[in-house]
C-alpha cells in the first residue's frame, strides 16, 4: 500500500513538472518584460552612485570607475540576455500561430519548380526547436546571477574596508591580487578540498556543468563571450562623460575643444545627474552679475591641513589666497584675467542633494560676445608605491565658453 501510495505521489509530480515545463513560456516572458524594464533604469543610478562614491564619500576615482565597469557590465550583460530571450520568443510566437495555420507544412506541389523535391522542415518541429533554445537561454543567466551574487558581496565588502580603514590604492590592490589568488589556488587546483566539493555541488557549479555537458565546452564559453562583446557599446555608453569626475586631473585636448554644454550650464543640465566641475545658470547672460557653483569633493578636505604646514611656503610663493576649506583650492580666471573671490557660500543642489560652493562675480565690465572661463585648482597627488605628496597646479580644471549679451 505504501509503495502504491509512494508510485503516485512521484507520478503527480512528475505531471506537475511536465506541465511547468510545458506552460514555461508564460512566466519566461512576464519575467524578461518585467526585468529589462527594471535594468533599463538602472544605469543612470548605478552612475549617480559612482560619482557620489567620488564627491560625498571621499572614494578615489579609480575605484569608483570600477565600480561603475563592473555594475554597468553586470546590467548590460543581462539586458542583451533578456532582449535575446524576448526576440527568440517573437519568432517563437510567429511560428506557433504558423503551425496552428499550417499544420502540415510544406506542399511540395504547390511550390515553384525550382523549390521541388527538398525535405523542408514542419512548422510544429519547428516550434518544438525553438521552444528548448528559449528555455535553454532564459535559463543561462541563472549560473551568472549567483557568479555576479558573490563578486558583488566580495567587492562591496573590500570596498567598505578601503572606506573605513582609508586605505591607499597600493593596499586595496594588495588584497584585492591575494584574495584572488587564494581562491583560484584552492578553487582551480587538482587536490579535492572540501571548498571544491562545496562548489561543485553549488547551484552555480551544477547550471554550468549542464550546460557545458549537453552543449559542448566550448561552445557554451563562446556563448557568454558573445553576450558580454555585444554588450560594450552599452557600457561604453552608460560611463560617458565619468571622466569628467576625475578630481585630481585636468581637461583633455577633446573636452577643451568639444566642452559639453549639459556639464556647464544649468539650463541644458539632464536632471537628477550631478554637476562635475563647474557651471554657471545658462550660456547667454543678460545681466551684469554671473553666478559660478563649483563641485564639492570629499577627498579634497584631506589635504588642507599638509598644504597649510607642509607646503605653506609654496604656496606663498605662487602667491595663492589662504586655504581654509576646499573651495580655495580654486583660482576662477575670465579671458585669462584672475578674478579676485571674496567670499564662497555653501548650498546642496536639490534632486542629486549635490554639495556646491558658489559665488557672485561682477561681469559688467566685459563687453559684449563671447568669453572664456577658466578654472585652476590646486592638489596633492600622491605616489602609488610610496604614497608621498606631491604638489600640482591643475590649469585646465575646467574651461567653457559664455557669451555676455
Amino acid at each position: 500500500m505504501k509503495e502504491t501510495t509512494d508510485y503516485e505521489r512521484k507520478q503527480e509530480e512528475l505531471t506537475w513538472l511536465e506541465n511547468l515545463q510545458l506552460n514555461s513560456w508564460e512566466p519566461e516572458v512576464i519575467i524578461s518584460g518585467i526585468t529589462l524594464a527594471f535594468l533599463f533604469v538602472f544605469p543612470a543610478k548605478i552612475y549617480e552612485f559612482s560619482v557620489y562614491l567620488i564627491q560625498e564619500v571621499g572614494v578615489g576615482y579609480l575605484p569608483s570607475l570600477l565600480i561603475l565597469f563592473y555594475l554597468t557590465t553586470v546590467v548590460s550583460v543581462f539586458k542583451i540576455f533578456f532582449v535575446v530571450h524576448l526576440c527568440l520568443r517573437f519568432v517563437w510566437a510567429g511560428l506557433l500561430g504558423l503551425s496552428y495555420a499550417f499544420p502540415e507544412g510544406v506542399i511540395n506541389q504547390n511550390l515553384f519548380k525550382i523549390a521541388q523535391g527538398y525535405n523542408y522542415q514542419k512548422p510544429a518541429d519547428m516550434v518544438l526547436r525553438l521552444e528548448k533554445i528559449c528555455s535553454m537561454t532564459f535559463a543561462y543567466p541563472v549560473s551568472l546571477v549567483l557568479m555576479f551574487l558573490m563578486l558583488t558581496v566580495y567587492f562591496g565588502f573590500l570596498i567598505a574596508i578601503y572606506i573605513w580603514f582609508d586605505l591607499n590604492l597600493l593596499t586595496l590592490s594588495i588584497i584585492i591580487l591575494l584574495s584572488l589568488a587564494a581562491f583560484f589556488t584552492l578553487v582551480l587546483g587538482r587536490k579535492k578540498t572540501k571548498l571544491k566539493i562545496w562548489y561543485s555541488e553549488s547551484m552555480l557549479s551544477s547550471i554550468s556543468a549542464i550546460y557545458q555537458s549537453n552543449l559542448g565546452k566550448w561552445l557554451a564559453v563562446v556563448y557568454a563571450i558573445l553576450i558580454f562583446a555585444f554588450s560594450v557599446p552599452i557600457i561604453i555608453s552608460d560611463t560617458d562623460d565619468f571622466s569628467m569626475f576625475s578630481n585630481d586631473r585636468g581637461l583633455i585636448e577633446k573636452e577643451l575643444e568639444w566642452p559639453g554644454k549639459h556639464l556647464h550650464f544649468q539650463s541644458d543640465h539632464v536632471a537628477g545627474s550631478r554637476f562635475p566641475r563647474s557651471f554657471i545658470p545658462r550660456e547667454e547672460l543678460d545681466d551684469d552679475y554671473m553666478k559660478l557653483g563649483i563641485a564639492r569633493y570629499e577627498g579634497d578636505g584631506k589635504i588642507i591641513t599638509a598644504l597649510n604646514t607642509e607646503f605653506i611656503s609654496a604656496l606663498d610663493s605662487m602667491k595663492w589666497q589662504p586655504i581654509q576649506e576646499t573651495a580655495d583650492l580654486h583660482r576662477v580666471y575670465i579671458d585669462e584675467q584672475l578674478v579676485p573671490i571674496e567670499t564662497w557660500s555653501k548650498h546642496r543642489i536639490g534632486g542629486t542633494k549635490q554639495k556646491i560652493y558658489q559665488t557672485g562675480i561682477d561681469i559688467s565690465n566685459l563687453a559684449e560676445g563671447t568669453h572664456t572661463l577658466r578654472v585652476e585648482k590646486l592638489l596633492l597627488k600622491y605616489g602609488f608605491i610610496d604614497n608621498q605628496a606631491e604638489l600640482i597646479t591643475i590649469e585646465h580644471w575646467d574651461q567653457f565658453e559664455f557669451i555676455k549679451r
